[in-house]
């Protein structure tokens, strides 16, 4: 499934908003109206737009709810990992949870399709300094429409409200600036999770992937903008935690399966202080 490519509706997702959609998915089922959902949560909507939908999507392409929508009602229930969330982190105050939210956005296979080809396809190939033009015709060539709106995108990167904190991103003189995720071991079960559950969804029967079958296929590290340096560091650690074994001996190099993500996903915040 993908999203239409204004499915924000120009709005970018918000931390408060996407925990207060969490928390209520958590204590009900029930199909609700934007204007229901907007009441219960305080997430501002209208008529016509407003931030309930755009939210709700976001939420979803996070892979922290599913939703069913019946008419102009939504139900929206917790997925396994919005469980783990709710439970550790209701509020979203923890990096991590950031993290977590930034990186399903922006997989190869994520419905959120702008932020998907702009994390996996565009800065591999132009690197981390593009700018805004650029980026903005690439987008505009790659979906065939005239005009591109980035704003939600640059926006969710640049203020507090929506994961600036992760510094993955700066702008400067309409230039984009991108930084990579420095693997840091509080956060090696994420990146476990992170891998583990693409593996499951895209390779569901397969124990065993070549190097080159994780990072294109599952686009593993991409989000985090990891080069193969960073990456085969990271599946070290992963190695080390018996997530993965990494069998050199053959070439290209190849990696076994050793956990499952309903193994991992209890893990994820266990580092945590």
């Amino acid at each position: 499934m993908q999203f239409s490519l204004n499915f924000h509706q120009t709005f970018a997702p918000e931390k408060e908003a996407i925990a207060q959609l969490v928390q209520l998915a958590s204590k009900t089922n029930d199909y609700l109206s934007k204007e229901e959902i907007s009441a219960i949560t305080t997430i501002p909507t209208g008529q016509r737009s407003g931030k309930v939908e755009p939210n709700i999507l976001y939420c979803q392409a996070m892979g922290l709810i599913n939703v069913h929508k019946k008419g102009a009602t939504y139900s929206i229930r917790l997925t396994p990992l919005g469980e783990v969330i709710v439970r550790e982190d209701p509020f979203f105050t923890e990096t991590l949870t950031h993290w977590l939210c930034h990186y399903n956005l922006c997989t190869l296979n994520s419905p959120a399709a702008m932020w998907s080809y702009i994390f996996n396809t565009i800065i591999p190939s132009a690197g981390f300094e593009l700018d805004q033009q650029f980026l903005e015709n690439a987008l505009s060539k790659y979906f065939n429409v005239s005009n591109i709106n980035t704003t939600p995108f640059r926006t969710c990167y640049t203020t507090e409200k929506s994961f600036r904190d992760l510094g993955i991103l700066e702008i400067e003189k309409k230039k984009y600036l991108f930084r990579q995720h420095q693997p840091n071991r509080v956060f090696k079960y994420l990146y476990a999770y992170s891998l583990i559950s693409e593996w499951e969804q895209v390779f569901p029967h397969q124990t065993e992937l070549t190097y080159d079958h994780v990072r294109k296929d599952l686009g593993f590290g991409m989000p985090f903008l990891w080069d193969d340096f960073i990456t085969m560091d990271v599946l070290d650690i992963l190695q080390e935690e018996r997530v993965i074994l990494i069998n050199r001996q053959l070439s290209p190099i190849t990696l076994v399966k050793q956990a499952s993500s309903k193994m991992l996903l209890g893990k994820i915040y266990s580092f945590l202080i």
